[in-house]
């Protein structure tokens, strides 16, 4: 499967030849170095980008899928502005809520298992990938992040209680397919839950 998406990440390289990086930045709210490449600040880190593809400037290893992302974003023809409505993944794709519901569950099921009875350890993961909690209850919290420019996301997590356990919900703006398609959007969500797990394994 690895090799799978390595193929995927290679596939984008060659279309980087015929991007005009100027334009890209300006319509994606993304940094123009003064060489001409792009500078991006995805999931906490911050990333170069040229015409030979994508890298973190911090030199430490990068899932495949990041990248990939990362150039599909500056690949996208997409422009305009996020309306922050958040909506789940599978209604912005017509997909049948069954359908999508073993699927969504499989992608936060892990989000669970790290940090379903540990509410201050996800806070932490969040807040190192730039997340802020905007509004809480009692056993609610609604935090936002910018996962790019112009995709932000919410992120609902309900503590378990004497009836119901956990639950993790993860919501983009209904405008991400703007900017990048479904396969994508799904990839970005993978990477955020991958991302804010191995933050927590690795240490604050």
């Amino acid at each position: 499967m690895a090799g799978g998406y390595d193929a995927i990440y290679g596939t984008l390289i060659p279309r980087l030849a015929g991007c005009d990086f100027a334009e890209s930045a300006a319509q994606l709210g993304l940094e123009l170095t003064e060489e001409g490449n792009i500078k991006a600040r995805f999931l906490g880190r911050n990333y170069l980008i040229t015409k030979d593809g994508a890298e973190p400037m911090d030199g430490k290893p990068v899932d495949i899928n990041n990248l990939s992302v990362l150039l599909y974003y500056v690949l996208s023809k997409g422009s305009g502005q996020p309306r922050n409505s958040f909506t789940p993944l599978f209604r912005l794709t017509g997909v049948l809520e069954g359908r999508w519901g073993q699927y969504s569950d499989m992608m936060m099921r892990p989000l669970i298992r790290e940090f379903g009875g540990n509410y201050p350890r996800f806070c932490r993961a969040a807040a190192a990938v730039g997340g802020k909690c905007q509004n809480e209850s009692e056993g609610r919290h609604e935090w936002l992040f910018r996962m790019l420019p112009k995709i932000p996301a919410k992120v609902v997590f309900y503590e378990a209680d004497e009836e119901f356990p956990a639950e993790i919900q993860v919501f983009l703006d209904e405008t991400a397919p703007m900017f990048l398609d479904f396969e994508c959007l799904a990839f970005l969500v993978g990477c955020f839950v991958k991302t804010l797990i191995r933050i927590a394994k690795d240490g604050f």
